[in-house]
């Protein structure tokens, strides 16, 4: 079983099996049609999920996050529709006894937070920005994955490169 998380800066983050990260978007996305209309989400449900995210959006990605950990802490745990997703209950890493998604799911968002920082923090001292993405943390695969161009990212239709 492979392991995900998030990658950027000088920062590898793993937080565990993938069927975890798949719980993280998908609550992304339950908590994305409570956002005020006009709101685009794509920035986490796209750029986040399936690319990376840019140096310019990762301020706007901050804020985004914010706003959906926030709408998360009035989504009960209970209340979500589990049935639609496929989630392997028997191999998870997350605390399924949380009372709402923002504390079921609170490692992630303290892990991406973590992760931007440290993406802007390597551009500040080292003039070079290694972008913030969902990646597989083990090894050599983590290597290969970010080493990839980013045009390849760019180009993705479909799955993840981290769900492949």
């Amino acid at each position: 079983m492979k392991n995900v998380g998030f990658c950027g800066g000088y920062s590898i983050l793993e937080l565990g099996p993938v069927a975890d990260m798949q719980v993280f978007f998908y609550s992304i996305g339950i908590a994305a049609s409570r956002l005020p209309a006009g709101e685009d989400s794509r920035l986490l449900t796209d750029r986040l999920y399936r690319r990376y995210l840019r140096l310019d959006e990762l301020g706007q990605a901050t804020r985004l996050l914010q706003k959906i950990q926030k709408i998360m802490q009035h989504i009960p745990t209970k209340g979500v529709d589990w049935g639609d997703f496929k989630w392997d209950k028997s191999h998870t890493n997350l605390e399924k006894s949380k009372e709402n998604l923002a504390e079921l799911l609170e490692i992630y968002f303290d892990s991406v937070y973590e992760i931007i920082d440290d993406a802007q923090n390597f551009e500040k001292t080292f003039k070079k920005y290694t972008p913030v993405m969902t990646a597989v943390t083990d090894l050599p695969r983590v290597i290969t994955d970010t080493k990839r161009p980013l045009a390849e990212y760019d180009a993705l239709e479909g799955d993840p490169i981290w769900l492949r």
